[in-house]
């Protein structure tokens, strides 16, 4: 009688929220705080076929804080598709949450059970029809889920369940019939979602993958081994040719290349150029020592034509004192 006159306040509660204007969340009769109504679509099902489990819940925000509101359901043999969708809608100090959940049954529970529960199987299982054994499946199955409960983790007290909300029943019909898959006057073919796997043979290969891993391995290392190799080499052969290093002029013919090079430079480099060339023309015994030094020190700046006649002398000449 609690239960039923539970149903009927909520009932008149919705329906007073749909009067009173679509959206608006519907308020509560005066001295409840909460209030729950479930549905089940559809109430009869062809096996296997989803359905959709829906609870909405009024609470007075007063007295219930929302969000520490929760559903805890229970569906065996069901199982949820997903992730159930919950949703919530205030409207001043009251909150409207809906909890739905998706629900498909695969599993022999969901079929009747006639005089002795699933028939045994055939080779290659295939379940024999249930004249052969006094028992197996009838074609259709009907089942209530254990009562959802609504839970408040109150902050003082822990989780309390404040109400529990019982389902209908729900029905699976068979999508198949023993009978419907009979074929002349040869029934027992079985329902065609049921079926055996046969092991695979083992495999077999020719080489043995790890041999062929290790082969391959190999492989790669001697392929990295021969440029390895040549680099090596190559350094080695770098190391063991000697640079030769450009042979040191005689001492006259770096002064005649100073003296070269100063013909474009300033007066002091100029003279300083062709002393150096008369100490080794003075050296060598050349008497050309002493017009490398009178140009040297000129009064005027040297001039570069001179300085070039000087040089071309001095290499006619060979430096030879004679």
């Amino acid at each position: 009688m609690r239960a039923a006159v539970v149903a009927v306040v909520f009932l008149a509660v919705i329906a007073g929220a749909g009067c009173a204007g679509g959206d608006d969340t519907a308020t509560l009769p005066e001295g409840r705080f909460l209030a729950a109504r479930q549905t089940l679509t559809p109430r009869v099902h062809l096996f296997a076929e989803p359905i959709v489990a829906r609870v909405d819940v009024i609470v007075d925000a007063d007295r219930y804080d929302p969000d520490r509101l929760s559903l805890v359901p229970s569906f065996d043999p069901y199982e949820e598709q997903g992730d159930p969708v919950v949703t919530r809608r205030d409207s001043g100090r009251y909150t409207h949450l809906t909890y739905e959940y998706t629900l498909r049954c695969l599993i022999y529970a969901c079929l009747e059970e006639v005089g002795g529960g699933p028939p045994q199987a055939q080779p290659g299982g295939i379940p024999p029809p249930p004249s052969a054994q006094g028992g197996g499946f009838g074609e259709r199955n009907s089942t209530r889920f254990d009562a959802a409960k609504v839970v408040y983790d109150d902050p003082d007290e822990g989780e309390q369940t404040i109400q529990n909300v019982d389902w209908p029943e729900v029905q699976s019909v068979s999508r198949l019939h023993y009978g419907d898959i009979s074929s002349g006057g040869v029934s027992g073919v079985g329902f065609p979602w049921e079926a055996s796997v046969t092991p695979l043979p083992e495999a077999s290969y020719r080489v043995s993958p790890n041999l062929l891993g290790a082969g391959l391995l190999v492989g790669a290392l001697a392929l990295l081994a021969l440029p390895a190799a040549l680099v090596v080499r190559t350094l080695r052969r770098e190391e063991e040719i000697a640079v030769e290093e450009a042979p040191e002029l005689p001492p006259l013919e770096r002064a005649l290349a100073l003296v070269e090079w100063a013909r474009d430079r300033s007066e002091p480099e100029r003279r300083e150029a062709l002393e150096a060339l008369a100490v080794e023309l003075d050296d060598e015994g050349s008497a050309l020592a002493g017009d490398a030094r009178r140009l040297a020190w000129s009064p005027s700046s040297p001039l570069p034509q001179a300085m070039g006649e000087l040089v071309g002398a001095v290499r006619e000449q060979g430096a030879d004192p004679a």
